[in-house]
């Protein structure tokens, strides 16, 4: 049917309708009678409209698929990135002598050794790579998140892509049946539905692809939070500023001043 071509190229939805209706009046003169009262018969153009829009569903869920696997590819850079930076070496902290001159590393002293001032100038420059590398870090964990709320608006819009398929060709169809009851002369005998007539949509939320991105999506988020989480343990610096502590991850305890405060007035009355 040349004619239906011509109606899904077309964006006059009235004027769809229209040339639908005229169609169903012309079968209606021109086919068997008892095609259109039969309810288990499908008519040509009920064929071809589903057809088409099955054609039409099929090209929005290739385009969806396509999109999956972009967007599945963008994940797995950015865990890339993550896993290249939670194995840098210069992030390890190095181990520092027990006593230094007799004295502890931490212990306030006029004169440190050369090894001390070496161990602290090496920490120094540690924690400003941890830093910049929980910086990268945490921006390619954000994309991953932004990467999946992308995978769910584009389910939701193939949704909606498919809901307008099947509501045009319902549209259509029932114009063709309008123009079937106007022309029939048997058109109280026509069924309310033919066969076919109404297909159940799919949704969305259960489509494999759906599903399936979803899954590595979320894998992929999953695996690179708990390797986050032990290299924090691993490499965070007690002593960094708290904006960082709270980026690198939870802030390590420490007591409330006040309760210092209050057990040196309690030692102090003994």
């Amino acid at each position: 049917m040349a004619f239906l071509s011509r109606l899904f190229k077309r964006g006059d939805p009235p004027a769809e309708r229209e040339e639908a209706r005229r169609q169903g009046m012309r079968d209606a003169r021109r086919h068997p009678l008892g095609e259109f009262t039969d309810p288990d018969y499908q008519p040509a153009y009920v064929t071809e409209i589903r057809a088409r829009a099955r054609e039409q569903i099929t090209e929005v869920d290739r385009r969806l698929a396509a999109a999956r696997t972009v967007l599945l590819e963008r994940a797995v850079g950015a865990r890339e990135v993550i896993l290249r930076e939670l194995c840098r070496s210069d992030t390890r902290p190095e181990p520092r002598p027990t006593h230094v001159n007799g004295h502890a590393p931490g212990d306030e002293d006029a004169f440190i050794s050369i090894a001390e001032a070496r161990a602290r100038r090496v920490e120094t420059r540690r924690r400003t790579v941890v830093e910049e590398a929980n910086a990268n870090v945490q921006q390619a964990r954000a994309r991953i998140e932004q990467l999946s709320q992308e995978w769910e608006s584009a389910l939701i819009e193939r949704d909606h892509e498919v809901e307008a398929v099947h509501a045009r060709a319902e549209q259509l169809i029932a114009a063709y049946k309008g123009g079937v009851l106007e022309a029939h002369p048997r058109r109280e005998e026509i069924p309310s539905l033919w066969k076919g007539e109404v297909i159940a949509m799919e949704a969305n939320g259960d489509t494999p692809a759906a599903i399936s991105g979803r899954e590595e999506i979320g894998r992929i988020l999953r695996e690179v939070e708990g390797r986050i989480e032990v290299w924090q343990a691993e490499v965070m610096p007690r002593e960094l500023p708290a904006e960082s502590r709270r980026q690198l991850g939870p802030a390590p305890f420490t007591s409330d001043p006040r309760d210092d405060h209050a057990t040196s007035e309690g030692q102090g009355d003994a």
